[in-house]
């Protein structure tokens, strides 16, 4: 698959910031991590300076242009689009296409894509503003994969589908506002690192469900979500509501202090409800937890840090859980030429102790962001130690490496892939030291609309793997331009 979520780290943010943010809304990720990127975030070449580009589409707020003097460009005249004397409509689009090299997938294991692959996906979407209070979006997706041989699931290709389709109203409740948001949409939470949209893979996901949103200035912010995961297929218009597993929440948020660097907290409570959940050490069977997160980031003058922390409990089955998962990442970046920044990433997650106790310890992702600079791996059981390097060369220009020893946390438990799946069985070796990590990427901004990206990857299997009999090293190279309006 493709490096997940480090360009977009690079690109999202407006290029003469620094390599990497620390606020939620701001998209916080490691660099690198393998992924498709989203277009630049620089401002388009409109009469004043627009909003950037964000992540998830649905939070871009175009509203600025309503002055018709603000309209100068083709672009911006799409963006604004006058409806009546208050409302307005605003379109836009993403075209991706990625080239790819993937060596010994799965290490070796199962089918192999042996002479590379291109992938595309095409996004468009419209967003209707009716006054001040009422909003419809609609966002539909095509992704397709040409030549690859290893398997296309529905992350890889997934033919024109509604992606989005939501309407959302809002009121002003004393110092807050409250926004009531149904039907079809992305979800995003935090770093990502629970529920990210998947921008890493071919095809982005998304959720049906309710969402309450609040917005306060000051004080406390948060909200609640009910609803439930897609059930993803390839064909076109046939994505479906997913009843087998049901998802309800409610967030926190504050920033503990004043000023742009000011550490912020987060906290989330997440109860899940998935049937036909499977993990190493048991058969399929239906999974409730709870899921109880905080995490705090913020700056400290040239140094950033992000700290997470999640603790599960619930049932499988007839087993109880007890389950964790801790994520610490920081860095400094230097007051010099190229504004180099030197982080260092370290995530760990609990696998099953002992198949016999009764109890499972397997840690539960939901729709987590890759950790180890691949999509190929999960976090559960797994503990990676990352070293990161990033610098700006020009303004238009990010860049990259990157190292990562990976290792199971438990010797009982498996290796998991991104979407859950077992990939290597516990059992099948003793050793807990799975293999070494090294990356490297570039990524330019031709423009404020077009981003080319260039990915290497390489890793060296470990003594776990060699004990599970098939261990080749395993490289990818890709190649991705990112169109976006």
């Amino acid at each position: 698959m493709l490096l997940t979520t480090v360009a977009a780290a690079a690109l999202l943010a407006p290029v003469a910031d620094a390599p990497i943010a620390t606020q939620a809304r701001d998209r916080v990720v490691p660099i690198p991590a393998q992924n498709a990127p989203s277009p630049g975030n620089v401002p388009p070449p409109a009469a004043t300076k627009a909003p950037a580009f964000k992540l998830i589409n649905l939070d871009e707020d175009w509203s600025y242009l309503a002055d018709p003097a603000k309209r100068a460009t083709p672009w911006s005249k799409l963006k604004y689009i006058p409806v009546g004397e208050t409302s307005y409509l605003s379109l836009g689009g993403e075209f991706r296409l990625r080239l790819e090299d993937r060596g010994n997938e799965r290490f070796g294991r199962g089918a192999q894509d042996e002479d590379g692959n291109a992938q595309t996906r095409t996004r468009l979407w419209a967003d209707l503003h009716m006054g001040s209070r009422l909003r419809a979006f609609v966002d539909v997706q095509d992704a397709r994969s040409i030549d690859l041989d290893s398997g296309e699931p529905p992350i890889e290709v997934s033919r024109w589908d509604l992606h989005q389709a939501f309407l959302e109203t809002n009121a002003e409740v004393g110092d807050a506002k409250v926004r009531l948001r149904v039907g079809r949409q992305e979800l995003g939470l935090g770093a990502y690192r629970l529920f990210d949209m998947r921008e890493g893979a071919n095809s982005r996901t998304s959720f049906d469900m309710a969402r309450v949103l609040v917005d306060r200035k000051s004080g406390w912010s948060g909200g609640a979500f009910y609803g439930y995961a897609l059930r993803e297929a390839k064909t076109s218009w046939d994505d479906a509501t997913n009843f087998d597993y049901r998802l309800a929440g409610v967030t926190a948020s504050r920033t503990l202090g004043q000023g742009p660097t000011a550490p912020k907290l987060e906290l989330l409570y997440v109860n899940s409800d998935k049937r036909g959940a499977v993990y190493d050490s048991v058969t399929g069977g239906r999974d409730r937890r709870g899921s109880y997160s905080a995490r705090l980031a913020g700056r400290y003058g040239q140094w950033d840090y992000d700290l997470e922390g999640v603790y599960q409990d619930g049932a499988y089955r007839d087993l109880d859980v007890s389950a964790w998962y801790v994520s610490a990442m920081g860095g400094y970046t230097f007051k010099a030429p190229w504004s180099p920044r030197l982080g260092l990433r370290l995530e760990a997650a609990s696998g099953d102790k002992d198949r016999n106790d009764g109890k499972l310890n397997s840690y539960a992702q939901m729709f987590p962001q890759p950790i180890s600079l691949r999509t190929d791996f999960g976090i559960t059981n797994m503990v990676a130690i990352q070293p990161q390097l990033t610098f700006k060369p020009t303004t238009k220009l990010t860049a990259g490496l990157q190292v990562a020893g990976l290792w199971r946390q438990s010797d009982e438990d498996g290796l998991y892939g991104l979407g859950g799946q077992v990939l290597r069985g516990g059992l099948e070796g003793t050793a807990h030291y799975v293999g070494w990590r090294q990356a490297a990427f570039a990524s330019y901004a031709v423009s404020p609309f077009v981003t080319v990206t260039g990915i290497l990857n390489h890793t060296t299997s470990g003594t776990y793997l060699k004990q599970t009999g098939m261990a080749d090293d395993q490289t990818y190279a890709g190649l991705i331009v990112g169109l976006r309006f």
